[in-house]
């Protein structure tokens, strides 16, 4: 970053000043990393779909794991029943979601939290803020405490104090597009709305081996073109009145100085 981006009020209480700081760079890298995984993925396999590309989800989450895992303090666990790790930075979970391919989705949009898969979403709700509306509910029903009665200990007897979701758009070719990190509320219906969210700095891009960038212009020798040869002025030279009768063949006509034309 040329001009480091301050965190966000809500990132620094839960991280701190200094780490919050980090964390916005590290992110962004590990996102960064993941989806150039998925990248070369789809080019190996060298599907017109994008299959290759959304089959390496767990990137993210292993990319994650290993640009955060060193933090002093942090943790990394696998969910209860799930395939993957999810890493802990001050007791705070950290979730990578995908929203969308393009620019043109907003993050905060109801097809991109449509993106927000269950078990991001119940994290969220356990240990997430607070929903500001809440189902009303009926006389002799307590469907909240149903709901958290039977929801699974996913992170295996860990309290976070915590949830933070890391949203970001990429596509196959065009790579990461858009990053950000913020939180989330949940409803009992599963219903998700965004409460906090800052933009993150995108990565510079990665060198491509071989390409030279260039940033001067020599002075060449040139090229000549036929039509870049310089032009003489025309010679305009008037017939006599011999050669309109046909007496004498034009550009047979003895040498004359004549005062018309110039030298």
């Amino acid at each position: 970053m040329g001009r480091q981006t301050r965190p966000a009020a809500w990132a620094a209480s839960m991280f701190g000043t200094e780490l919050a700081t980090a964390l916005m760079t590290s992110i962004p890298a590990a996102i960064h990393a993941a989806v150039r995984r998925q990248m070369d993925g789809h080019d190996v396999v060298g599907l017109s779909s994008r299959h290759a590309f959304g089959g390496g989800w767990p990137a993210r989450y292993e990319e994650l794991a290993t640009h955060l895992g060193e933090i002093p303090d942090a943790h990394v666990v696998r969910p209860f029943g799930k395939s993957y790790h999810v890493v802990l930075v001050n007791n705070v979970v950290i979730l990578p979601v995908e929203y969308a391919k393009d620019l043109a989705t907003a993050y905060d949009s109801p097809q991109a939290l449509r993106k927000i898969n269950k078990t991001t979403l119940e994290l969220a709700r356990q240990f997430g803020p607070e929903p500001s509306h809440t189902q009303p509910v009926l006389d002799g029903f307590d469907l909240g405490s149903d709901v958290i009665d039977t929801a699974p200990d996913l992170l295996r007897g860990i309290q976070p104090t915590g949830i933070v979701i890391v949203y970001y758009a990429a596509h196959e070719r065009q790579g990461l597009l858009n990053i950000g990190w913020g939180q989330v509320s949940v409803s009992t219906d599963a219903t998700a709305q965004w409460v906090t969210a800052q933009p993150l700095p995108l990565p510079s891009a990665t060198p491509i081996p071989g390409l030279r960038v260039v940033t001067s212009v020599r002075a060449e020798t040139p090229t000549h073109r036929f039509d870049q040869a310089e032009m003489g002025a025309p010679l305009v030279k008037p017939r006599t009145a011999a050669e309109r009768a046909g007496l004498i063949p034009p550009g047979n006509q003895p040498d004359q100085q004549r005062g018309d034309v110039q030298d």
